[in-house]
């Protein structure tokens, strides 16, 4: 029972590592943009620190992934290229006498993103994003299997400084038992604030369910986003689970610089 235990605690936490490296939006840690990099440009997009914190009764599980890179190359005016990796994660379970503990470097990643729809009228924009997972870990922090999905957002610039994103993605993930795979089903909405040139604001909600074990997963969190020059800009957010399936805290630390 407790091994069963151990190996759904490890596996929240690889699908907390995997949506904070993957998402890596201009605002909000969760919710994608549209935004295509620019084919003379490059971004690099770097989870600085991300620490992931839970319990359920005498359990207790912390995480905390590093350096987890994400670096974007444009193609065309709406079509780039994306590589990621996990540079260093380590997690731990603690239950009663009960203790183990993982380190080692993460998953390799491929996304491309297309925004094949723009309506400069309503500063309205779609794109979608179809990924795969390489399964590079070490010192059992990953599942070793190949993983991959789909995302599609949807932005908008509205007034007052305000922009909105909407996020559906849909994940193909190994399941708990490693027998085979579940499908998990994800939806998330933020909403931004430029309050000037260098600074915005955040608020964010997002909520999932696998059609395999597990109940919804929820959270709910805010963030701030300060641009220290032209292509450098940090962005520090925390969010909180609203349901058994999620964990606990997230607080996380970005930075992405472009050229």
């Amino acid at each position: 029972m407790l091994r069963r235990m151990t190996r759904s605690r490890f596996r929240i936490a690889a699908m907390a590592c995997l949506f904070g490296t993957l998402a890596l939006a201009a605002f909000g840690q969760i919710t994608e943009t549209t935004r295509t990099v620019d084919p003379k440009g490059l971004l690099i997009e770097v989870d600085a620190l991300s620490l992931t914190l839970d319990r359920e009764g005498p359990s207790k599980y912390t995480a905390l992934g590093a350096g987890s890179t994400l670096v974007s190359k444009g193609l065309t005016s709406n079509w780039d290229i994306q590589v990621g990796f996990n540079f260093f994660i380590t997690q731990k379970i603690e239950s009663r006498s009960f203790t183990d503990r993982n380190t080692g470097i993460g998953d390799g990643y491929f996304r491309t993103k297309w925004r094949f729809y723009e309506d400069e009228e309503s500063n309205t924009s779609v794109a979608v994003i179809p990924y795969f997972k390489v399964p590079t870990n070490s010192g059992g922090v990953g599942n070793d299997s190949v993983e991959g999905g789909v995302i599609v957002p949807w932005e908008s610039e509205l007034v007052g400084g305000f922009s909105l994103r909407t996020m559906a993605k849909l994940d193909v993930l190994r399941n708990q038992d490693d027998t085979g795979y579940d499908t998990f089903w994800y939806a998330s909405a933020a909403l931004g604030w430029s309050l000037t040139r260098f600074l915005g604001l955040y608020g964010e909600v997002d909520l999932g369910k696998s059609t395999g074990d597990g109940g919804w997963r929820g959270t709910m969190g805010a963030g701030a986003t300060l641009s220290v020059s032209k292509g450098t800009r940090w962005d520090v957010a925390v969010y909180r689970g609203v349901s058994s399936a999620a964990p606990d805290w997230n607080p996380v630390v970005r930075v992405n610089f472009e050229f």
